[in-house]
Order: structure tokens, then sequence, then C-alpha cells
């Protein structure tokens, strides 16, 4: 195979004769051998063909998850979405040296002493695209580790200049990794948020860092992946559900910090009676004198918990005997870790708060619900039943939450991420909207690289890419195509049930009625859009621009002078003669929010879109697809 273009000279029997530019050697080939490139900066004519979909919400909206090149898929996304994005969520790969990012079969290590600026070039060209998607309050998050966050902050400056740039630094393994002196336990993400005179960041209902003031030797015990606890994913600070006036918050039941000592209240140090094989709380003991000591027995078979941390100091609980006793029977108490140390349980409150309350944001965000280890490939691999199909996913509650500081008070919100892995933003969301009831949708854009060490294993058994054995190995099809389906459905690819609960015990079995549709990114010829043979492959585009509302319609080739479908949004008038009776309909469906005219002529067009009343969007086809291609390539390089 070539490593250089060739020059096709000309073609005899199905058989190609080219010529190297360069050194001028020329070869004969097949035809089948033969793959048509073009350099860089040159227009594409993008479509989406829909490779398969879910419905779970006939009234919910629809998600889209793309297998493509995602500088391709921007310059589709502007011809969909331009200014219309709430937030563009990014996560490219960190350059990290070990061969971690794939374009094109590129692999950029850490020998090549070019390496920073390749990775700047290739992120720098997304950026300004991903930009003008943005509405005027949009903001876009780009994640990073220590590898490229001195370098990205620069060029962040660059192409964000008019921006208010944060950089939020998140903890993802309490643990830690790597050598070189220390051990790094965080990654970051930068936030660009527009300035507007007001705040476009809402904070969280809760703080992702206890003041120091709280953090006590009992705080500092390793994460949920530690050798010494078991998780039961409930004791954790955290938003678990929440309606339009409500939300409910999960806390450690014990006293923490100042005035967290039994004598500051011996009227809280009581036993909480459990049942430690279902782990359910069920009794409240009474309060005992002051200087008693704590009676550690069972009490018919229940195991008491008492308020004592882990260097065996008697603490006291939150909250008194009295609120309690209402709090269990209200069901607001729940068994959290189990130490095997200590042999003692933590006792967590899910409390329902009436109104919610959002802080402002710190910079460092430090807790359990982010750990990538344990809500990242720990999830992954429950979702998928392998723990092979990515590496390093993000915990999906670290994505929800930085999502949900931009868009947690649109309910409507569109958000595209354009470097997808698994398809974590697609979780995230779905999480969110469950939340709130909310219907937010994402826009997901992946490509199906393989992993070089498996692309190398697939080549020396005579697979390539394209053959479907190679493709099923690819990022998109072995984990962001599945992750997603057994996000939605509850069922695994195998057609196992996805075991497990989320934080605050929404089984991952149960799904989420949610719609999603899967598409491949594929290129048209700009001559047969012009003449209008290539409907059916950019009718997904214009139900997708138009909100991507209802059912996606299906139609090979218009049999008639125009097309309104019962359920979408959209309208396209395929012969301008029936103008008239074609406003006719549009006018008696209001619900139509944006129309297509296929015209050459534009003082036809400019004539007809003047008479279409109200608040459509009235566009040209198939010019104004060819033209917007061709300008965004113009301004993007």
């Amino acid at each position: 195979m070539s490593e250089e273009p060739l020059v096709v000279e000309r073609i005899e029997n199905q058989r190609a004769f080219v010529c190297n530019p360069k050194t001028q050697e020329r070869s004969c080939t097949t035809l089948s051998e033969l793959v048509v490139v073009k350099p860089f900066g040159d227009p594409v004519y993008p479509c989406l063909t829909p490779l398969s979909e879910i419905r779970r919400g006939d009234s919910r909206p629809n998600y889209t998850v793309i297998n493509a090149e995602n500088y391709h898929a921007l310059q589709l996304l502007l011809y969909l979405y331009e200014a219309q994005v709430d937030c563009v969520y990014l996560d490219p790969p960190y350059n990290s040296g070990a061969k971690d990012w794939t374009y094109n079969n590129h692999f950029i290590d850490s020998n090549d002493s070019y390496r920073h600026s390749k990775w700047l070039s290739f992120i720098e060209k997304r950026l300004r695209l991903a930009k003008r998607l943005l509405k005027p309050d949009g903001v876009i998050i780009i994640t990073i580790d220590e590898n490229e966050v001195y370098h990205l902050g620069m060029l962040l400056e660059k192409v964000f200049p008019e921006y208010q740039r944060a950089m939020i630094t998140i903890v993802i393994s309490a643990a830690g990794n790597g050598a070189d002196n220390f051990s790094r336990v965080e990654e970051y993400a930068f936030f660009c948020c527009p300035k507007l005179g007001r705040e476009v960041i809402t904070g969280a209902a809760i703080d992702f860092v206890p003041e120091v003031s709280e953090i006590t030797a009992d705080d500092q015990e390793p994460d949920y992946d530690s050798d010494n606890y078991e998780s039961t994913e409930t004791d954790d600070h955290y938003l678990a559900s929440a309606d339009a006036g409500s939300r409910v918050l999960v806390e450690n039941a014990r006293r923490r910090g100042k005035d967290s000592l039994r004598s500051d209240r011996d009227s809280m140090f009581f036993p909480i009676y459990i049942d430690d094989v279902s782990r359910r709380v069920v009794s409240i003991g009474r309060p005992i004198p002051p200087g008693a000591a704590p009676d550690q027995s069972r009490v018919e078979g229940l195991l008491p918990v008492w308020p004592i941390d882990g260097n065996g100091d008697h603490r006291r609980w939150r909250w008194g005997y009295d609120s309690m006793v209402r709090a269990l029977e209200n069901g607001e108490l729940r068994v959290g870790k189990f130490n095997r140390n200590r042999q003692t349980w933590t006792i967590n409150r899910a409390e329902t708060k009436s109104a919610t309350v959002f802080r402002k944001l710190k910079t460092v965000w430090r807790h359990p619900s982010h750990a990538a280890g344990t809500h990242g490939s720990g999830l992954l691999e429950r979702l998928l039943g392998s723990s092979q199909a990515f590496s390093f996913p993000k915990s999906v509650y670290a994505v929800r939450d930085c999502l949900a500081a931009v868009v947690r008070t649109k309910p409507d919100a569109l958000i595209v991420d354009v470097f997808a892995g698994s398809g974590t933003t697609f979780h995230a969301t779905c999480l969110l909207n469950a939340a709130d009831n909310g219907r937010r949708r994402c826009v997901l854009v992946t490509n199906n690289e393989v992993d070089p060490n498996t692309a190398a294993s697939l080549n020396g058994a005579g697979y390539y890419k394209g053959d479907p054995e190679y493709e099923r190995s690819g990022i998109f099809e072995k984990a962001c195509r599945p992750r997603c389906e057994a996000t939605a459905t509850g069922v695994r690819a195998d057609g196992s049930t996805v075991p497990g609960t989320h934080l605050g015990g929404r089984p991952l079995a149960e799904g989420f009625d949610e719609n999603v549709a899967f598409y491949r990114l594929d290129y048209l010829d700009p001559d047969e859009v012009n003449l209008g043979r290539q409907f059916s492959a950019i009718l997904p585009l214009l139900w997708l621009n138009s909100g991507g509302i209802g059912k996606r319609p299906t139609i090979a080739f218009p049999t008639g002078p125009w097309v309104i479908s019962t359920d979408c949004r959209f309208a396209v008038l395929v012969n301008p003669d029936h103008f008239a009776d074609f406003r006719r309909q549009v006018q008696s469906r209001p619900d139509v929010t944006h129309i297509w005219i296929v015209t050459d002529d534009d003082q036809a067009f400019a004539r007809m879109r003047s008479q279409i009343p109200g608040a459509p969007r009235v566009r040209m086809l198939y010019r104004e697809y060819l033209r917007s291609f061709a300008i965004n390539t113009e301004r993007s390089v």
C-alpha cells in the first residue's frame, strides 16, 4: 500500500495505471485497491448514513451518535447547528506519548520531536470550528491532563481571547498513579465562558470538596476501590434525583469537623441498629448517659452502629434522636460503606429538600463520584461485560457535573461532543434528563480507529481498514455504540441484563426512556447533489436541522411536488411550480419550523421566501448545502 498519493493517468478494463508524482514511478493496479483522497482544506460534502436506532420515548428528543473523522463531522455540524449549541464538551487525546491518539492511522508517540506542535495544530483546527457552534451564552469545556495542559491553556488564550477561561482541577484517583517523584491524582477541565455581564455557570447543589476544617482522619481513608471498603454506591454527598421543585441530598449521618465530638452533644451519641445482611436500617437506639461505654453487642440479631471514627474517638450524629426516628420513618436512612478493618458500617441520610440552592463551583473538585476507576472503567465494564473495550473512560458523574454546570437550568439544551470515546457524554445527558425530566439532547462523534496493537494483529491476519473483521475492533463499534445501547436499554449486546445501580440507586437495567440514532458519515459527489439525485442521503440532515423531532422519515426520492411529514417539523418544496399549494399546506402546520425550497434561482427563492409568513426558517436546496461546505473549508483552515 503506497504512503504517497498517486495520480491516475488512465483506466483500462477495470485496471488503473497510476504514477507517483514524486518519484515518477508508474505501476498498474485494480480499481478496488484505489481510494480517493483529498488534500486537507479541499471541500468535502458529507452526509449521514443511518445505521440503527433505539426508540424508548416517542415524545422524547433524539440523540445522535456519529461514526466519523471529527474534523469533517464538525463541518457537517456547522451546517446543522451553527450558533445553536449550549455546551461543547471535548475530551481530546491527551498526547501522553504512549501512542494514545490516532487519526488516519498516524500514531504520535514520545519519540516524535514535533508531537506537541502536531497536537496543537490538530486541536486548534477543531476548536475554531467548535467555537462557531456555540450560542452567544454557550460554553466550551475541554478536559486535559499534565501532558498538554500548559500548551492548551496558551492555545485557548489565542482562540478564545474574549472569553473568561477557568481551569478546574478534578481528582480522579485518590490512590494516584505515575512515577517520576510524584503520584498524579488529578486531571483538568478548562471552562471557556462568554463575558455577558452575567454568570453562565449555575454552580452545584452540593460542594465537590469539603472545607479543610471538616476533613478528619477518618475522611482520609481510601476511595471505593480500596481493599478496605465495599461500596453500596450510596455513601456519597450526591444529588441522587430531583424534580421541578425538589432535590435529594445524600449525606453521611456522622458529624464531621468542628463540634463533632460526643462531649459537644452527648444527646446525639446513640446506636443505630441495622440488618447487615439486607443492608438496611431497622431501628434507632436511645442516647446513653455521658461517659457510659457503648454496647457493641447485637440486639435480636441487629448490629449497632455508633458514631465512632477511624481513630476510635467518640463522635456524634448530625441529627438528634427524634430527627433520626423521623428520618427512619420517612425511609431516608441508608446503610453505606463497610470498613473491613474496623468491621463497621457508615450510615447515610437521603433527605428531600423542597428547594434547590446552588453553590458557586470551586476550582478544585475532590468527590468520590468522580473516581475514574469505579465510575469510569468499572461502570463501563458493567455496561459492556468487558474491561478491554476502551481505556481510561471518564467517571460518568464527573462528566455529568461538568455539563450540569452549564445546562442545569436549560432543560432543552443541545450538547455536542466530538471526542466521544466510549459515549460517556450520552450517559451523562441521560442522567441529567432523568433528574429533572429535561429534554436535553446531545450529538456525539467518535471515529472507529483501532488501537495499534490490535491493528497490527489484524493486519497480520490479513484484515485491513474497511474489512468487517477489522471494523468490529474500532472505538465506535466496540465501545461507543454498544455502551450507548446498553445505557438506553439496560441490556448488553449479548442480551444479558446490565448489573448494578447508578449512584442514588437507579438500576442500570432500567435504562432510560430516550431515543438515539446511530450514523456513519459518508461523502457525496457534489454533481450528484446538484442534480437532485441525493435526496435520501441529505434527508437525515434536514430532519436533524429542524430539531430531530419525531421519527426520522425515510424517502428514497420524492414522488410529489413537496415533502411534508406528519411527525416532523420541516417541509421541502421539490417543484417550485406548486408553491401556492405548498404555502397553504405549510400555513396549516404551525409546528413546521424549517422549510427548504429546491431551486437555483436566487430571485425566485427570495420571492417565495418573502411570501411565507410566520417564523419558519427558509433555506435553499441544493445549492446552499454545496456552498456551505465550500465556505466552511475556506474559513476553517
